[in-house]
């Protein structure tokens, strides 16, 4: 998922040279103008620039659509290898041999994760956590749900320790830092506490 910075995607991709033609970049950027020289991939312009929530479920919804077993979010600022990238799939096939309800496996978190589309088919982020706490809500209802979160502790690098998108554009920071306690406070509501001590199993309802 693109939005600024465009020094730091290509860094990204050429961290995983040898997967770029099954690679789709979102292009959420102002203008949707990214324009990429020899790129072997594919660049997704939907109708309008889409916030985290909304472009993790475009990209869930397409997994499903394209019958894909396996599929992988990496932030455009992320720094990988085709190592890690084949790591965590010969991982992920592992997990599936041992019949193991798993959902989705982080390297540096979710800076690259690898997704199981049957175990999130259905599921969706909340549209109304457009950007933080998304990733905090999705992975909680996992945890209520069964489904496991596998941690790799692989060494995918948070080019120039992350939060570059938001650092590069005063417009997006300023919504950001502008909506981030109503974002909180709309997470604590609906889980009962904060991120690591919600208290509700059902949302907005408690137990």
């Amino acid at each position: 998922m693109y939005v600024n910075r465009r020094d730091l995607l290509m860094a990204a991709i050429a961290g995983i040279a040898g997967f770029e033609d099954r690679l789709t970049i979102i292009d959420n950027s102002h203008d949707q103008g990214l324009e990429l020289d020899d790129f072997a991939g594919k660049i997704l312009r939907p109708p309008a620039p889409l916030y985290c929530s909304e472009s993790y479920n475009l990209i869930l919804t397409e997994a499903v659509r394209r019958r894909l077993d396996l599929f992988f979010i990496m932030h455009s600022d992320a720094l990988a290898s085709p190592e890690i990238i084949e790591s965590m799939v010969t991982r992920a096939e592992e997990l599936n041999e041992e019949g193991r309800k798993w959902g989705v496996m982080f390297s540096n978190y979710d800076v690259l994760a690898l997704h199981n589309t049957k175990a999130l088919k259905g599921m969706e982020w909340d549209n109304n956590l457009p950007l933080y706490y998304t990733d905090v809500d999705f992975y909680y209802r996992l945890k209520l749900a069964g489904i496991e979160i596998i941690e790799t502790g692989l060494p995918v690098i948070h080019q120039e320790a992350g939060s570059s998108v938001i650092r590069s554009d005063p417009g997006l920071a300023n919504f950001v830092y502008s909506n981030m306690s109503k974002w909180q406070a709309y997470y604590n509501r609906k889980w009962g506490g904060d991120r690591d001590h919600e208290t509700f199993t059902v949302p907005f309802d408690g137990k």
